[in-house]
C-alpha cells in the first residue's frame, strides 16, 4: 500500500509539540500549552507526525490510516508484516507505530521485540518510539511487556484513536514533577487496560 502523503506544515504560535523527524526552530516552553486536547489539536496542525501502520488486514490498515491522515495529520505509511516494517524501520524515521498482534511468519509482540533489540538493524532513533497494539484482541498485559505503549482496538474508531494518542503522547512528554526518582518509574495505571 503506498505511503499517504501530508501536505499539512503549519506551525501555531506558542507549540511546544514537534515531531522527532521534523525540524523545526520553534522554543517555546512547555507551559505554552496547557491542556491535552490543545496538545493533540497543535500536534495535528503544526507537524506531520509520520506513523508506521502494522497490519497484514489491508481493509483495517486502510481504515486506521484514514483516520490518522483526515482527523490528525499524520503522514501514513502501512506494511503488511513484521518483516516489511523491521526493513521499513531500518530505512527512515517515524514517530509512532501501530501494530498488529496477530500476524504471520513474525507476530506483533516479535515484531516489537525486534526493534527494540540492539542487534537489530532498526534505526536508533526508531527504537525508542511509541508502539501501540492495534488488534481484535483485548488488551492485554503482555503488549507491555513486549514493550509497547498503548492499546487500539479494531476496528479503530476515531475517538478511541484520539485518546490513546492523547495518553501515549502526555506520558511521553516529560512533567515537571517527574524529575524525583519515584515519579520517573513506570506505571501500570496509566495504561488502556
Amino acid at each position: 500500500m503506498p505511503a499517504i502523503t501530508c501536505a499539512s506544515n503549519v506551525l501555531l504560535p506558542g507549540s511546544p509539540i514537534t515531531s522527532p523527524t521534523t525540524s523545526t526552530t520553534a522554543g517555546t516552553s512547555d507551559s505554552t500549552v496547557t491542556t491535552l486536547s490543545s496538545e493533540m489539536a497543535a500536534l495535528s496542525i503544526s507537524t506531520c507526525i509520520k506513523t508506521l501502520i502494522v497490519d497484514d488486514n489491508v481493509i483495517t490498515a486502510r481504515l486506521l490510516s484514514k483516520i490518522l491522515t483526515k482527523e490528525f495529520g499524520h503522514d501514513t505509511t502501512c506494511t503488511i508484516s513484521g518483516k516489511d516494517a523491521l526493513l521499513k524501520l531500518s530505512r527512515e524515521t517515524f514517530d509512532i507505530i501501530f501494530m498488529d498482534i496477530d500476524m504471520p511468519e513474525l507476530s506483533g509482540i516479535e515484531t516489537t521485540l525486534l526493534i527494540h533489540a540492539k542487534n537489530s538493524n532498526v534505526l536508533e532513533q526508531n527504537r525508542h518510539i511509541p508502539i501501540i497494539a492495534y488488534t481484535t484482541n483485548p488488551c492485554e498485559d503482555r503488549f507491555f511487556e513486549a514493550g509497547m505503549t498503548g492499546w487500539v482496538g479494531k476496528p479503530a474508531k476515531q475517538m478511541m484513536v484520539r485518546q490513546e494518542l492523547e495518553r501515549v503522547y502526555r506520558e511521553a512528554r516529560p512533567s515537571p514533577s517527574s524529575s524525583s526518582p519515584s515519579s520517573s518509574s513506570s506505571s501500570t495505571s496509566s495504561r488502556p487496560c
